[in-house]
């Protein structure tokens, strides 16, 4: 069946179009029909008023019919307006301007078409029925021009303005004029041919459109496939830098981790062997002494026998201390043991402290000086697990301080928080060893040999106060005037933290 569409699109010849394509086809030779009329159909009206008005029998037929002739000018300044607007149209608007135009075209070329059949028969085949019969060729060259882009739209508007001519060349040929009848077998023959090449030339101009726009598509998707791959490219560039970084970062971490375990290592096996001659070493009195007791109890007098038993009691008190830091360490790490929070004094717990460890700082003649003694500290902790740690920071300060020495202990609050400073004369600690004498395979250096010790007294300092949310550092001292000594520094959390 055949479709009376004008604006029909044949994409036989240029193959499958997409409907982005297609929508952008329309669009495109919307456009064109557009600018391809331009002013013609003004200068057709102008052409058709000048030979009117310049001839005899045309100015005769104007003065009979100018409103014809006006109407028809009223027309074409309509299509004028129309073909602007569909020249700069968006492809969301164009269609009902592209059939005002089409309708206002039709309508124009049928007036156009009566007109100049009317002028045939009023001028009866003379002289200026051929300048209309040449300007109606030219109009339909202009057709062709304008609406090659459209098939059946050039074919419908030829037909609708050749119709009234040849009808009134049929009437003239009716009356017996002559020159009809030459003129009548002539015009079937040229609108056959009119009609095949403008079949041809929109034809033509429509496939060349058509592939335009395929060529565009294909150019804007190998465009936009170009930049996928120089970004994608971009990325595995960025992705290969950055997995270059991870592998370096990667590297430092497991130096760092070998290093770590290395140390851990060595850590466990002095501990090991610190702890092996520390438990072996009160055994070993307990053992000898208990020896001597039995082998000399006959002979030996009652103050030899007491000694002995004073040095097997001292002996196993050691030994049993070393046992209790080990159990106390595991019980804190694997929070086996139940804490019971309450509000304290620092300043009265630190004086009980003194007092119990009174025996060991007075043999040694160490000055303990305590600075705001009539001061309320007050802190949210467990009694004796802080009593525990004062023991162990101030027994170290005690056993590592030469003799008649000092001990400088500040406790103040600061912004709300409660903070204990502990400083003694002894061998201190160095830089490099300063946050790993906290750690419990690990002892200082300087205090490995001679006063001794396990290593584990500020192991159990450190996690108590990690119980308690709060922390313990050591820093050089500030009080006295040599390179020697530590400041251990207690921290608690504010009440109303």
């Amino acid at each position: 069946m055949l479709k009376l569409y004008p604006f029909y699109i044949d994409t036989t010849h240029v193959g499958t179009l997409t409907a982005e394509q297609m929508a952008t086809s329309r669009h495109r030779i919307a456009s064109n029909f557009g600018i391809r009329a331009g002013f013609s159909p003004i200068a057709y009206i102008l052409l058709l008023l000048s030979l009117t008005i310049m001839t005899d029998n045309g100015w005769n037929y104007f003065v009979q019919f100018w409103y014809l002739e006006i109407v028809l000018l009223i027309l074409t300044i309509g299509r004028l307006f129309f073909i602007k607007k569909l020249a700069h149209s968006e492809s969301n608007n164009y269609q009902k301007d592209l059939n005002r135009y089409y309708a206002l075209s039709l309508s124009s070329g049928l007036l156009w078409g009566i007109t100049i059949a009317m002028m045939l028969w009023f001028d009866g085949m003379q002289n200026f029925s051929y300048l209309m019969l040449s300007l109606n060729v030219a109009t339909t060259g202009g057709a062709i021009g304008t609406m090659s882009s459209y098939v059946r739209t050039v074919v419908q508007f030829i037909a609708i303005t050749w119709l009234p001519m040849i009808i009134a060349l049929l009437m003239l040929v009716v009356a017996d004029n002559p020159d009809a009848s030459l003129i009548l077998f002539m015009v079937p023959l040229m609108l056959i041919f009119v009609f095949s090449l403008a079949r041809r030339i929109a034809f033509e101009n429509q496939n060349s459109l058509l592939r335009q726009i395929q060529l565009e598509s294909r150019s804007n998707e190998l465009a936009f496939a170009l930049q996928t791959i120089e970004k994608q490219q971009q990325e595995v560039k960025q992705h290969r830098d950055h997995l270059q970084e991870l592998v370096d970062e990667q590297t430092i971490n497991l130096i760092k981790a070998k290093e770590a375990a290395e140390q851990a290592d060595k850590s466990k096996s002095e501990f090991l062997a610190n702890m092996s001659h520390e438990l072996r070493t009160p055994l070993h009195s307990i053992l000898s002494f208990s020896h001597f007791g039995l082998s000399r109890m006959e002979s030996a007098g009652k103050e030899k026998l007491r000694e002995y038993f004073e040095k097997i009691n001292h002996s196993g008190e050691i030994q049993l201390s070393l046992v209790n830091d080990l159990l106390d360490l595991s019980r804190l790490e694997f929070k086996k043991e139940s804490l019971f929070f309450h509000h304290y004094n620092l300043v009265e717990l630190t004086k009980n402290v003194i007092e119990e460890l009174s025996a060991l700082y007075e043999v040694k003649k160490i000055s303990i000086q305590l600075d705001n003694l009539e001061a309320v500290i007050t802190i949210n902790c467990d009694e004796s697990k802080i009593k525990q740690l004062l023991r162990n920071l101030l027994g170290n300060a005690i056993k590592f301080s030469p003799e008649q020495s000092q001990i400088f202990i500040r406790i103040f609050n600061n912004n709300n928080a409660a903070r204990l400073e502990i400083e003694d004369q002894g061998p201190g600690v160095a830089d490099e060893e300063k946050e790993l004498i906290f750690d419990k395979f690990s002892q200082s250096s300087r205090t490995r040999t001679g006063a001794g010790g396990t290593g584990l007294g500020l192991a159990i300092c450190a996690q108590i106060m990690h119980l308690h949310k709060g922390d313990l550092w050591v820093e050089d001292p500030v009080t006295t005037d040599t390179d020697r000594g530590a400041l251990f520094i207690v921290a608690f959390p504010a009440l109303n933290g």
